[in-house]
This record gives structure tokens, C-alpha cells and sequence, in this order.
């Protein structure tokens, strides 16, 4: 269990922009976001699609984290109330724009809010693209269209431990290159982009 005073501390740290305690934050809380949305959309792929979302939701609001006094319960709610929206739209592409947008849509960005999401999404769309064909086809199924090993194997004719494989390296090149090229973003577009289980 947490300790209140590092969680106060991490959530304040946060709120100031630092990717590292968010990122703390976000291991320390994803699986408990994957259990709770579960329960909701009962599709284990929505789930981890949704729980990625919730976290990078969060952090583009980042600054509400610094008036947050239970972070569970206040977690929970949002993660309840976004996981209900989720089921409702059925929004199942999330390499469209609408998508990220439409996720948003139960506040209206701020101008500020909006530069951050173009960003995310320049940054990841480059970073994808630098996937050699075998890599790019393999995440897109499995990321975008959340196709199971199983299934990515018997459309690319390869086995399921080489759909794991080509998972596995091509979260590390986009890692990398967004680590590289987009630093301010690096941290929340891996969280976005990659799977609680791959």
C-alpha cells in the first residue's frame, strides 16, 4: 500500500509535469484501472485500451492532481464513469483522430490541451512509421485492431511466439525514438501505445 505522504508527494510532483512520478503513479495504479474497467466493458483488450486512455487522459489534466486528496477513490470514479462512456460510444479505432478526440469530449480541451493531443499524435504516427513493414503490420494488428497473437500469426502467416517477438521490438524502437525525438510526450505516447500484457 502506498504511504499518503509519498502519494501526496508524487501527485503534486505530477501535477508540476514530472513524467517520472506520473509514471510511478501509473504503475502503481494500472492493474487496479484494468480490474475496475473489466468489470465494466467485460473485454479484457477494452480494458487495457481504456486503461492506457484513463492515464493519458490524466496526465493532459495533470494539473487537477494537485488538489486531489485520496487518489484511489477519486481514480475510481473516473475510471468508472470513463469506462460507462466507453461502452456506450463503442469506439473501437483508436488510430483515428476522432477517436482521441471524441474521448475527450466530456470537457472541452483547452487550447492548451489541444496542442498536447496534436503533438501525442505526431509523435506517435512518426514513431510508428519507423517500424520496418514485418514490426509496423504486427503492432498495428495487435495494437490497433487488438487482434491476438493467435489471430496477428494466421493473417501474417508467422507463428504466435514471432507475433510476441515483433511486438516486443517494435514497442522498443517507437520507445526509443520517441525518447529521442519527443521527450516532453516519450512517457505518456509508451503508455498509450503499449499493452498491459503483451
Amino acid at each position: 500500500m502506498q504511504h499518503p505522504d509519498t502519494e501526496h508527494e508524487l501527485l503534486q510532483r505530477a501535477a508540476a509535469g514530472e513524467q517520472q512520478a506520473f509514471s510511478e503513479l501509473y504503475h502503481l495504479y494500472a492493474r487496479h484501472v484494468y480490474g475496475l474497467s473489466l468489470r465494466v466493458v467485460k473485454s479484457p483488450e477494452m480494458a487495457q485500451d481504456l486503461t492506457q486512455e484513463i492515464f493519458v487522459k490524466i496526465w493532459l489534466k495533470r494539473e487537477q492532481l494537485a488538489g486531489v486528496l485520496q487518489f484511489r477513490p477519486w481514480l475510481n470514479t473516473i475510471t468508472k464513469n470513463a469506462a460507462r462512456d466507453y461502452l456506450r460510444k463503442k469506439v473501437l479505432a483508436p488510430e483515428n483522430e476522432t477517436y482521441l478526440v471524441d474521448f475527450f469530449a466530456d470537457e472541452t480541451p483547452t487550447a492548451e490541451e489541444r496542442i498536447a493531443l496534436k503533438q501525442l499524435q505526431t509523435a506517435v504516427n512518426e514513431a510508428v512509421n519507423q517500424l520496418s513493414p514485418q514490426l509496423k503490420t504486427a503492432f498495428m494488428l495487435s495494437r490497433f485492431q487488438g487482434l491476438t497473437h493467435q489471430e496477428i500469426a494466421a493473417q501474417m502467416n508467422i507463428t504466435p511466439t514471432t507475433s510476441k517477438s515483433h511486438l516486443v521490438r517494435a514497442l522498443a524502437i517507437i520507445r526509443k525514438y520517441l525518447a529521442e525525438h519527443y521527450p516532453d510526450v516519450a512517457m505518456v505516447a509508451c503508455l498509450f501505445l503499449t499493452p498491459l500484457f503483451i
